[in-house]
C-alpha cells in the first residue's frame, strides 16, 4: 500500500483509538465504526497532517480503506497535497 495508507492506519489508532488488529485495507469505514461527524474530524486531521484535502465525495461509510487510499493518492499524484 502507498505511505498514505500508513498515515491513514496512524490516524485511526492513534486518534480514533481504532485497535490495528481491525484494521485492513478491505475494512470500511462503517466496519471502523465512523459515522458522519468522525469523519468530518477525520478530513480535518488528515489535512493537517498530509496537506491532503478529503472531499465528502471521497470517503463515504461504505468507502474501504483501499479505495479510500487511492483517492486520495491520486490527489496526491496530481498535486492536490502538499506532502503525502
Amino acid at each position: 500500500m502507498p505511505p498514505v495508507y500508513a498515515v491513514i492506519v496512524g490516524i485511526l489508532t492513534e486518534k480514533f483509538r481504532v485497535p490495528a488488529e481491525l484494521i485492513s485495507p478491505q475494512s470500511t469505514l462503517e466496519e471502523l465504526e465512523m459515522d458522519s461527524l468522525a469523519l468530518a474530524e477525520f478530513a480535518l486531521v488528515l489535512r493537517e497532517e498530509t496537506g491532503i484535502e478529503l472531499e465528502e465525495r471521497d470517503a463515504g461509510t461504505s468507502s474501504s480503506l483501499a479505495e479510500l487510499v487511492d483517492r486520495l493518492q491520486a490527489r496526491a499524484d496530481a498535486g492536490g497535497s502538499d506532502a503525502a
